[in-house]
């Protein structure tokens, strides 16, 4: 399959008033991070939307750099867009146009010296319709072309190649069920392939090759064509940075392939939506000219092997370094079913990852309350003892401190017939709070003598989830408040974390953006509701490390991992600036295996970029 280019039809009825071109996208925003190009993009807005976009960026200095309409759903349009700030030539861009407006713009512009760089065809309730960026500047002869089938776009790629001309830009589009084709060529350049009509797994095969021979894609374009996608591309043997592209992402999928994108320092340079077959489906192009391609290769390497040794659906990692977000991602699956990308915009259940955030806030308390950690929680004149009455087959609970509690040091502890450790967490049934501390009081009576490390007692035999159960029930009688309001109020949100919250028990009552969680107990022996001061919050691995570097020191360096079915989880405050989160959506491997990973990562990539994604 041979090349293909387009020509301007030459008539024009008279235009309606031009319109300033506006920025295209809503369902999420995105600015450039920290010492990179600044940049900002936008997807799924309206007309209107996107006219405010546009104003709003190109008031700030930022040029439009790709815009793409598309049907968004009963004829109505939808527009995405990319902006830069970046220096240039006087430029000029419009969208909505039919296509005698179109070509009524692109005569007046190419008289007053301009040059289309950029053309978008696309169609609103089988309306064809133009958006289009000129740019004042010079440069070799071009030609353009639009609305042309695909016989016509191939015999106009034939015949101007043939003249010497090289295809810059196509964009394909389907009219009713007919696909049409909008191109710019220009005379000489670098060597050029072009393809159009492949369906998503020939498109993908003509990726490898081309990529493999040393071309890199400049721009692909999806269209309906026979009941099914196709694309149109253009590859050239140019050099640049390094870069990477994606082709038929769904638009429910689209935010995470961005964001995952976005938090890994890639520049979106081209985002094409299109009505395909079954819905609205996005294409994009990015460089990254932050990381070294071997670094990003390293990362992605050690995630993915660690994931298939323990069979892990989903992963989601965030690197910092210096209080500075440096790096983040997901891998995998958010839901099986959906096939949803892990983004980093994720949140995931974080099982003992939850007791770093109570222990701060306890010291919190006690930096700005009367509490002290020596304080007793039981017994007369304690501070839960008007609450919970001391058992007469429990009475060594009346020296237990705050402090004990925070230490593991608390003497709850109970071995089973089998040698095993029990904890009141996993074996009490009921919901609340009340009865649980209730129950456990009775029939747990304290292994060892509360402030003590007996030598016989590993960390793991001492640990309790019960203690920091506790804990919780400390902060909310010194506060006034819940232990979820208290923590939210006085930390996570000052941290910029407050979409760090406490989970809910069920499938049903997942959060917004909260992963699927496999495993035989991740919905019945699980309570996050319950658990909460232990082992109940969710949370997005960036939010961990704002809420790291808020803690003022308080843990650092420090180290904590959690693990309960569904869920494994490390939180790594290391020597050296780095803060290093990971959390998956099931419990496979060991938190040792999962650091390790983490760790490597940390100390093998080649070069930190000093850079702040937060």
């Amino acid at each position: 399959m041979s090349p293909h280019t387009p020509v301007v039809p030459a008539t024009a009825d008279r235009p309606s008033p031009w319109r300033a071109l506006l920025a295209a996208a809503l369902l999420f925003a995105a600015t450039a991070p920290a010492l990179a190009s600044e940049w900002v993009a936008r997807h799924g807005l309206t007309p209107a939307q996107y006219q405010s976009a546009f104003e709003e960026f190109t008031g700030k200095g930022f040029r439009l750099v790709s815009v793409s309409g598309y049907d968004g759903g009963r004829g109505q349009a939808r527009y995405a867009a990319v902006w830069k700030k970046q220096a240039g030539p006087a430029w000029a861009a419009r969208h909505g146009l039919s296509a005698e407006q179109y070509q009524a713009a692109f005569n007046q512009f190419n008289q007053q010296g301009y040059r289309l760089t950029f053309v978008n065809g696309y169609a609103v309730g089988n309306t064809a319709q133009y958006a289009a960026i000129w740019t004042k500047s010079g440069g070799p002869a071009m030609a353009a072309r639009h609305g042309l089938t695909g016989a016509q776009y191939q015999a106009a790629v034939t015949e101007l190649s043939g003249q010497g001309y090289a295809l810059k830009h196509v964009s394909a589009y389907t009219v009713g069920n007919a696909p049409r084709f909008a191109a710019i060529f220009e005379k000489g350049g670098p060597a050029w392939v072009a393809r159009h009509g492949l369906t998503a797994s020939q498109y993908q095969a003509a990726f490898d090759e081309f990529t493999g021979q040393g071309y890199r894609l400049s721009v692909v374009s999806g269209y309906r064509d026979g009941g099914s996608d196709r694309y149109a591309a253009v590859w050239t043997k140019a050099g640049g940075p390094q870069w990477s592209a994606r082709h038929g992402t769904p638009a429910a999928h689209y935010q995470s392939v961005f964001d995952n994108h976005r938090y890994q320092s890639w520049e979106p340079d081209y985002v094409e939506a299109f009505n395909g077959q079954d819905g609205v489906r996005f294409n994009t192009i990015w460089r990254n000219t932050t990381f070294a391609a071997k670094d990003l290769k390293l990362i992605e390497d050690k995630a993915r092997a660690y994931m298939r040794a323990n069979d892990i659906p989903g992963l989601s990692i965030a690197v910092m370094r210096n209080d500075k977000l440096v790096y983040a991602a997901g891998f995998g699956v958010a839901d099986k079913d959906s096939g949803m990308p892990v983004s980093p915009r994720h949140r995931f259940r974080i099982a003992s990852v939850s007791k770093p955030i109570t222990h701060v806030a306890v010291v919190n308390l006690a930096n700005t309350t009367s509490l002290e950690l020596g304080d007793r929680v039981f017994g007369d004149n304690s501070i839960l003892g008007g609450t919970f009455e001391t058992p007469d087959s429990n009475p060594d609970i009346e020296d237990i401190t705050v402090d004990h509690l925070i230490r593991h040091r608390a003497g709850f502890r109970r071995i089973n017939a089998d040698g095993a450790n029990s904890d009141p967490m996993f074996d009490y049934s009921g919901t609340g709070h009340a009865g649980l501390i209730n129950w456990a009081l009775e029939e747990y009576p304290l292994g060892y003598t509360p402030g003590t490390a007996p030598a016989n007692l590993t960390g793991q035999d001492r640990y309790s989830n019960f203690g920091y159960c506790l804990l919780g029930r400390v902060i909310e009688a010194r506060s006034g408040k819940s232990y979820e309001a208290y923590v939210r109020d006085t930390l996570l949100t000052p941290a910029g974390a407050g979409d760090i919250v406490i989970g809910g028990d069920k499938l049903a009552d997942r959060k917004p953006d909260e992963v699927v969680y496999y495993g035989s107990g991740a919905y019945s022996s699980v309570k996050p509701q319950r658990f909460d001061s232990h082992g109940g919050w969710i949370a997005r691995p960036i939010d961990l490390l704002r809420f790291m570097r808020h803690t003022d020191g308080i843990l650092a360096p420090y180290y904590h991992n959690g693990a309960m079915s569904g869920t494994l989880a490390t939180y790594d405050q290391r020597a050296g600036g780095f803060g290093l989160v990971a959390v998956s959506n099931t419990r496979g491997g060991s938190p040792d295996d999962m650091k390790a990973m983490m760790d490597s990562i940390a100390d093998e990539v080649s070069n930190w970029p000093a850079i702040d994604l937060f």
